[in-house]
């Protein structure tokens, strides 16, 4: 199976973080697109630009900064606030506020000493940052922290936390192998797992009855007990599970880097039934009423039934590395093709438009 370049990059990348744990507008790509949508605009974050684009006809509304500057870049997909922020994090180490009407910045905060890689967590609480520093920063909606001290782990952080309100605590997954639950107001922690064998750089899916699922490293998804960090069960897959899971009912939907693509009870952690379409699987993939949605490596979108069968797939010219995201009716699919950034399709895989910048 080919392996794409941008996905050994941060591979390796990856591998060298956690190794002690392990014991113009023309655009070049040095990560991937991330992309969040509101009810009218998408929210594209590539390289050195945060894009606002029209959901009606993908037309351009703005973009920040409005000329590329080679010190900011842009990995992970901004976070919408409901007091109407977008959030998102830097390759600069700095976290940044935005006006979604017209892209100015509100704040700034830089007191991360290095990148952002995974996207902030947004609650009614605040705001919370994991930063590749291995802390988690816990932040005000005017920018200030809430907490005395930033959450420190043993290794760098690129998953976004996860929530549970009804215990007001945030779950952490760091590449130090663990997941920690931590007090949202206080930023104490409440408890952590034993070492689940793996680096973890996807967010933790919690159900309605608090159990956490956790892809990880060692080749494994694991649930966990959101009370207490006690282990449920584990699930053995053919590679490291980068991506999250998305949970629908009794049924988790996620894939692997040896691409495939699976659907396991999560009560018992046995598989439903697994397909494997072409290339490695590093995107979150999204369920709607009318099908279950995921992207490849190989520039495949694939569409399935909730039994396995393959209802559609999409074929792009660049590989896929960011899960496709619902936005009303349309299905976005982003790109690190700079022509084609952002691609709109129905759920049938028809596209209705698409968004790029000239050669």
């Amino acid at each position: 199976m080919k392996t794409k370049h941008y996905l050994l990059i941060f591979i390796l990348l990856a591998l060298a973080a956690a190794s002690s744990a392990c014991t113009g507008n023309r655009m070049v790509a040095s990560g991937w697109a991330g992309v969040t949508a509101d009810e009218d605009t998408a929210y594209l974050a590539f390289n050195n630009h945060i894009i606002a684009i029209d959901l009606a006809n993908g037309n351009q509304r703005w973009q920040y900064p409005v000329e590329p500057d080679t010190k900011i870049t842009f990995y992970a997909a901004p976070v919408l606030t409901e007091d109407g922020q977008i959030i998102v994090g830097s390759y600069d180490s700095v976290l940044y506020s935005l006006n979604p009407a017209n892209g100015q910045v509100n704040w700034t905060f830089d007191d991360a000493q290095r990148r952002y890689i995974g996207s902030p967590l947004v609650t009614e609480k605040g705001i919370y940052a994991p930063s590749t520093d291995k802390n988690l920063y816990a932040l005000d909606f005017s920018g200030s922290p809430i907490w005395s001290e930033p959450f420190q782990t043993g290794e760098p952080l690129w998953a976004q936390p996860s929530t549970d309100l009804e215990c007001d605590c945030v779950y952490l997954a760091s590449m130090d192998h663990t997941v920690y639950a931590i007090d949202a107001q206080s930023g104490n922690e409440l408890w952590r797992t034993v070492d689940l064998g793996g680096a973890i750089v996807s967010p933790p899916v919690i159900s309605a009855d608090h159990v956490l699922y956790i892809g990880t490293f060692a080749n494994q998804l694991v649930a966990v007990n959101a009370n207490n960090g006690r282990e449920l069960w584990r699930f053995a897959t053919e590679n490291w599970v980068w991506a999250g899971s998305a949970l629908d009912g009794d049924t988790l939907y996620f894939g692997d880097l040896s691409g495939t693509f699976y659907s396991l009870d999560r009560n018992k952690g046995q598989v439903n039934w697994k397909i494997q379409p072409d290339g490695s699987i590093v995107g979150t993939p999204l369920v709607t009423e009318d099908g279950i949605y995921f992207t490849t490596e190989e520039g495949s979108l694939v569409s399935v039934t909730p039994t396995g069968a393959i209802r559609w797939t999409q074929s792009f010219d660049e590989g896929l590395h960011a899960g496709p995201v619902a936005a009303g009716d349309l299905i976005l699919v982003a790109s690190s093709q700079p022509e084609k950034l952002l691609v709109a399709l129905d759920a049938n895989g028809v596209q209705k438009w698409s968004f790029g910048f000239e050669k």
